[in-house]
């Protein structure tokens, strides 16, 4: 996209300052910051999304734990001993009193065992998917401080060059009241020009600031360094892609249909809990030498007798949710389609601007505040008219820096549905069975 000649002129200017600073700093200077590396920079240290691994290795480790059998109870007891009579608490002289030990088992069903694996297997995805959705938040986050801080600095470049037009202007009206060719309203113009300037170097100051200090909050010191140059706008070709897949790999989308893998799996997990597991017990009973010590077996299962209240309502609850976790991944994939078609075409619309901004607008307002300062030189013309005109321009130069930040954010918005490949962005939930 061709800049118009005032921007062109400026970014010269600082180029060529950039330069003369660049041959002046020392040679180990840090290379400029890419919008990418920004991304990169922020993913290698965003704790606050990995401190997600902690769910995704509990699920992980739980996943394993529920594919077991629970551990076998061992019983010790003293059956049957008299608490009167002659053989009052004695443990060997009635035949009924025994010394017993037992193990007992449960014996929990195999689909049981293995629906309660799938379970935590789902909600370690859904964790890491949670996690994924983190660092692609921080990157959005990262590249839109960056994009805030370079357009704010091509605004302060492009206000710091009207700086001396002004100036100039403001002496030629003295000079022009105090030879008697002028009016003190002119003066007062040129004056309340430059206070307004002043009012928008500060407000552009502030903002690049705020800029500077988001920055650093995602990429820490890395935020000192020079920008490198803005990203190409133009539709991302993987936009298309991620279209024709229906968004498989956008996080938001990724995260909402893990819950419902997640929400599914517990009503499985619900389902199979109303079958009864059996619990086997060994036990071998010692009584008084004269007697015949004793050995038992004892099977045991749960009697569900209100299982329509108890475990058929918790089936019910678990596919009220299910249900729920469904509806919630279909907004979500309705409102990434709407947001998704909106974006790119705000993005198409807001590029044909930028181009009748350099080619028509922009040209424009140029010629009219040089047509204004030529009628002032001619003496046809108002020393005000000339204020006005150039301060027209600089209006225009500045809607143009700030539509095409905006651009840039809906670039970014659209670039970064899916994250920039990092270590962090790999998926870590592994099967450790």
């Amino acid at each position: 996209m061709s800049l118009p000649p005032c921007l062109r002129w400026t970014l010269q200017c600082a180029s060529t300052l950039g330069m003369l600073m660049s041959l002046a700093a020392p040679l180990h200077a840090a290379p400029a910051l890419s919008i990418e590396e920004a991304a990169t920079l922020a993913t290698a240290r965003a704790r606050d999304a990995e401190n997600t691994h902690g769910a995704v290795e509990s699920a992980v480790q739980m996943a394993v734990a529920a594919g077991k059998l629970p551990d076998p109870v061992l019983k010790f007891g003293l059956n049957n001993v008299p608490t009167d009579g002659p053989d009052k608490f004695s443990l060997s002289r009635d035949s009924m009193t025994m010394r017993s030990i037992s193990v007992m088992q449960e014996f929990t069903r195999a689909d049981k065992r293995r629906a309660r694996i799938a379970r935590f297997e789902a909600e370690a995805a859904s964790a890491d998917a949670q996690r994924v959705l983190g660092v692609t938040n921080v990157q959005r986050n990262a590249v839109a401080a960056w994009i805030d801080r370079w357009y704010a600095e091509q605004a302060a470049t492009l206000l710091g060059h009207h700086s001396h037009p002004l100036a100039l202007t403001l002496e030629a009206a003295n000079a022009a009241y105090r030879g008697g060719r002028g009016t003190r309203a002119d003066v007062l113009s040129a004056q309340l020009e430059i206070q307004k300037l002043r009012d928008r170097e500060s407000e552009n100051q502030a903002a690049l600031d705020a800029a500077n200090v988001n920055l650093s909050r995602w990429i820490g010191a890395d935020a000192a360094r020079a920008l490198g140059a803005p990203p190409a706008l133009s539709v991302p070709d993987r936009v298309q892609q991620l279209v024709g897949t229906r968004y498989d790999g956008v996080p938001e989308i990724a995260a909402a249909r893990r819950e419902v893998t997640l929400a599914e799996s517990e009503v499985r997990m619900a389902d199979e809990a109303r079958r009864q597991d059996v619990t086997v017990e060994l036990m071998y009973s010692q009584r008084g030498s004269a007697y015949s010590n004793m050995a038992s077996v004892n099977v045991s299962f749960p009697l569900p007798w209100d299982r329509a209240n108890r475990q058929d309502r918790e089936v019910a609850a678990r596919l009220a949710q299910a249900d729920a976790a469904r509806a919630k991944a279909e907004v979500v994939q309705r409102n990434t389609d709407a947001l998704v078609g909106a974006r790119v075409a705000e993005l198409r619309r807001n590029l044909e601007r930028l181009k009748r901004y350099d080619e028509a607008t922009l040209p424009l307002a140029n010629a009219q505040a040089e047509a204004a300062l030529t009628a002032y030189r001619a003496n046809t013309g108002s020393l005000l008219a000339v204020a006005e005109a150039n301060h027209r321009a600089i209006d225009t130069a500045l809607q143009r820096v700030a539509l095409e930040q905006r651009t840039a954010k809906i670039w970014a918005d659209l670039t970064y549905l899916v994250p920039l490949p990092t270590a962090q962005t790999v998926s870590t939930n592994k099967d450790s069975r």
